[in-house]
């Protein structure tokens, strides 16, 4: 009898440790961004957060919620990669860029660059212009 008692046990052990050692996913987060869309093309970056995956389909997202340019209007998006301050650039686009129309959200891939990275939300004005705007909503670095 004792020894059924122990395999139960250690059977519940066991199982245990492969319900706790299952790897952690990566949820479908809202980060707050507001930024303020500088003139010329010039970029602005958010904070850095971690992108564990190494999934390049893993999505990640931009919502943008509000442009002080108006509703409907256009901001390019992007994730970003910081470089070490020795590098030629101090910085890395570390996905494609896209055109986000305020009031939309999309999900899109990331470049193999952006796995297992500090990655940021970059933006900048898809117009060559010399107005600064506010623009803000939601990013994730991973959705799934």
């Amino acid at each position: 009898m004792k020894s059924k008692r122990k395999l139960v046990l250690i059977i519940v052990l066991l199982l245990s440790l492969v319900v706790l050692a299952r790897p952690v996913s990566a949820s479908n987060d809202n980060i707050k961004f507001n930024f303020t869309i500088k003139t010329y093309h010039a970029n602005s970056v958010s904070g850095e957060k971690y992108r564990q995956t190494t999934n390049t389909k893993n999505n990640w997202k931009v919502n943008f919620s509000y442009s002080g340019e108006g509703a409907g209007t256009v901001t390019t998006f992007w994730l970003d990669k910081k470089m070490p301050w020795y590098a030629e650039l101090n910085h890395q686009v570390v996905s494609g860029t896209y055109n986000v129309k305020q009031g939309t959200t999309i999900y899109k891939p990331a470049y193999s660059s952006a796995s297992q990275q500090n990655v940021r939300l970059g933006a900048e004005n898809n117009n060559y212009s010399a107005k600064s705007y506010t623009a803000s909503g939601y990013w994730d670095e991973e959705t799934n």
